[in-house]
């Protein structure tokens, strides 16, 4: 099986690492010296199952929300240890009204909060999607421009010990800062 790793991965302080596999539509758990632990995923549109998955976070409860891109949605999976290894079971999903393109510039980041707040870049859509716990949006930001709230392209996504959210623009060579209200 052939791998073809685009796009996400994050680093957890327990010293896991999560790839995202997307030509193998998947993901992909190391251990911090990059010793495979598990996998998850396969293509198709079930629960739990991806077409090109790229952007990847894990919030401070462990679960894992995968940017499910071409099935435009986000899904939510929960770590399940027992003496058989370790699982991670589908939780939730919900429809991202966004990702319509297939280009090599329309992949989408992902990054959760200490509120569980999912925040999504729309790349081809010029903007920000933030999303509480269950997946109803709360705010949507951008558009097309190099004005202070405008992007070009939102190529990555993270958010600081403050909460504020940093969003790298790859289309103006910048990275910016937001504080949410």
């Amino acid at each position: 099986m052939r791998s073809t790793v685009r796009a996400g991965w994050r680093w957890t302080p327990g010293g896991r690492v999560y790839v995202t596999d997307t030509g193998n539509k998947r993901v992909v758990v190391f251990d911090a010296d990059g010793n495979f632990i598990t996998q998850f995923g396969g293509a198709g549109f079930e629960p739990g199952q991806f077409d090109e998955p790229v952007g990847i976070a894990i919030d401070k409860n462990g679960t894992v929300y995968v940017a499910d891109t071409w099935n435009q949605r986000v899904q939510t999976f929960t770590p399940l240890e027992s003496e058989n290894g370790l699982a991670f079971l589908p939780e939730k999903q919900w429809d991202v009204f966004g990702w319509f393109g297939q280009s090599v510039e329309n992949k989408p980041f992902i990054a959760v909060n200490d509120d569980l707040h999912v925040f999504i870049t729309d790349p081809e859509g010029y903007r920000i999607i933030e999303f509480d716990r269950e997946g109803v949006v709360v705010r949507v930001w951008g558009e097309y421009g190099d004005g202070s709230a405008n992007f070009g392209i939102a190529s990555g996504i993270a958010i600081d010990a403050e909460g504020r959210v940093w969003v790298s623009d790859g289309a103006f060579n910048r990275v910016m800062r937001f504080t949410l209200p």
